[in-house]
């Protein structure tokens, strides 16, 4: 029999990494050193090192991605399926009876409970040393503009650095073409205000974001819920809605959407703008999680493919930067001056200072260097959620499965209702966002979402296998 110092050099590396990705020290979504560098490390060759990669492979242990490295592979996860596309007619909807947000806002800043449902950063993935830093230095150069009223349409340093971030985006907008407001609420509001007026309906994606039904709620607006899942809006339910229903506008979210995960493609997007020039419908687009692919480019925005102006754009560095500094924008093309005017009467000004670190945070490169931090960061997060997902969660269970944002929505075995599994999973400190929630008609009751916002600890380990146990009670006969 041979012994292992027979074993081909190769092998024995492989070997190695098999070990330690069963015992847990490599885990679902790491990367793994490049083929270069585990050479360098080990003293091998690299022809060696391929070959044990190659082997690793064939295993099934380890994965390569075109341009991004080889990592280890979410073998549990491999075996989980899509949410189903919702089920229900695209059916207009008062949200008068939309049940109240305040607990879920409420319960994010409960050190108390494990954060699985609040789609925000965590404190740790925030560079607030370097904030702090950009905020004391602009302080002290200028302390008077800093404390100023910021009005509309806002910081000119902050709209220079839109405009040149803009050619990411897929358009090429001007400093004058943006508007900064308090956080994408505003953008989102001011959008909304600009297109419709009380009584009318907007189409929106179902499941939607609560965030974004509430302020329907408060503008007394109806909406239209069209099922949407990982592939962006179900476009023939939309033909079906505008040809039934007076839509005076569409909300959506095509990159990366909240819950769904949702990321429409190219001939989808232009779809969707045929139908609105169609039927002359302007179209709010949301597009914070714009910047948060996992890998790869950023994603153009569909504004990029707008030609006939009816897309009011709107984004925010909630999600990216910081929550708290409230810095949104908007872009409103014809719409601009009525937008000015909006603005103006509904707060005199942003937060100058805000605007003003931001500003300085793009223009050093320091936003750049943070985003492929963050980036990575919610891949991993979100890659090793699913696979704990697929390890404690009751069978049937569906996972989406993203290509960018911090959120991962999950469809329950029908016989659960998740309001039951909240309930029990909170007293046991636990906190996550139940599907109902995402509609105005009370659906997706064996639904939820879970928020990948927070590095990976054993604390949030435990947290998602607690939740697995609740649920999976809740599934059995």
């Amino acid at each position: 029999m041979s012994t292992s110092t027979e074993q081909p050099l190769y092998l024995r590396i492989a070997d190695r990494l098999e070990n330690m990705i069963q015992a847990g020290t490599l885990r679902a979504g790491d990367r793994i050193p490049s083929v270069r560098q585990f050479g360098q490390q080990q003293g091998v060759s690299v022809p060696t090192v391929m070959q044990a990669y190659t082997l690793l492979e064939s295993r099934r242990l380890i994965e390569a991605r075109p341009k991004s490295g080889f990592y280890v592979t979410a073998r549990l996860a491999k075996s989980l399926v899509e949410p189903s596309l919702p089920r229900h007619k695209p059916t207009r909807a008062s949200l008068e009876g939309l049940s109240s947000v305040f607990n879920a806002v409420r319960d994010t800043n409960d050190p108390r409970l494990v954060p699985l449902g609040s789609a925000v950063p965590s404190d740790d993935l925030v560079p607030l040393e370097k904030l702090a830093r950009a905020s004391a230095s602009i302080v002290r150069r200028n302390p008077a503009a800093t404390f100023r009223y910021d009005p509309a349409p806002g910081s000119p340093a902050l709209r220079k650095e839109l405009s040149r971030r803009s050619i990411d985006w897929g358009c090429a907008f001007e400093p004058d073409d943006f508007i900064v407001t308090v956080g994408a609420s505003e953008a989102l509001h001011l959008a909304l205000m600009a297109v419709t007026k009380p009584g009318d309906t907007v189409l929106v994606e179902s499941p939607g974001y609560y965030g974004t039904l509430s302020l329907l709620a408060k503008l007394k607006l109806n909406v239209v819920p069209v099922p949407a899942c990982i592939c962006g809006l179900e476009l023939n339910a939309v033909r079906e809605a505008v040809k039934k229903y007076d839509v005076a506008a569409m909300l959506v979210i095509p990159n990366f959407s909240n819950p769904a995960g949702g990321f429409m493609s190219e001939s989808n997007r232009r779809t969707l703008l045929q139908i609105a020039d169609e039927h002359d419908i302007p179209i709010v687009e949301d597009d914070i999680y714009g910047d948060l692919p996992h890998q790869g480019p950023r994603p153009p925005c569909l504004k990029a493919l707008d030609r006939s102006g009816r897309v009011l754009l709107c984004g925010s560095y909630s999600k990216t930067l910081a929550p708290g500094l409230r810095v949104g924008y908007l872009v409103g093309g014809r719409h601009h001056d009525q937008l000015m005017e909006l603005k103006n009467t509904l707060n005199l000004g942003g937060p100058a200072l805000s605007a003003m670190t931001v500003a300085e945070f793009l223009r050093s490169g320091g936003y750049d260097r943070h985003l492929r931090k963050l980036r990575e960061a919610y891949r991993l997060q979100t890659c090793r959620t699913r696979e704990k997902v697929a390890e404690t969660f009751p069978e049937g269970t569906r996972v989406s499965n993203p290509e960018g944002g911090l959120v991962l929505w999950l469809e329950l075995p029908e016989q659960v209702d998740v309001l039951d599994v909240y309930r029990e999973a909170r007293a046991a400190g636990i906190n996550f966002a139940p599907g109902t929630l995402f509609s105005p008609q009370g659906l997706f009751r064996n639904c939820l979402r879970l928020s990948c916002g927070n590095p990976w600890t054993p604390r949030i380990e435990e947290g998602i296998a607690t939740l697995g146990a609740i649920a999976r009670k809740h599934a059995e006969p």
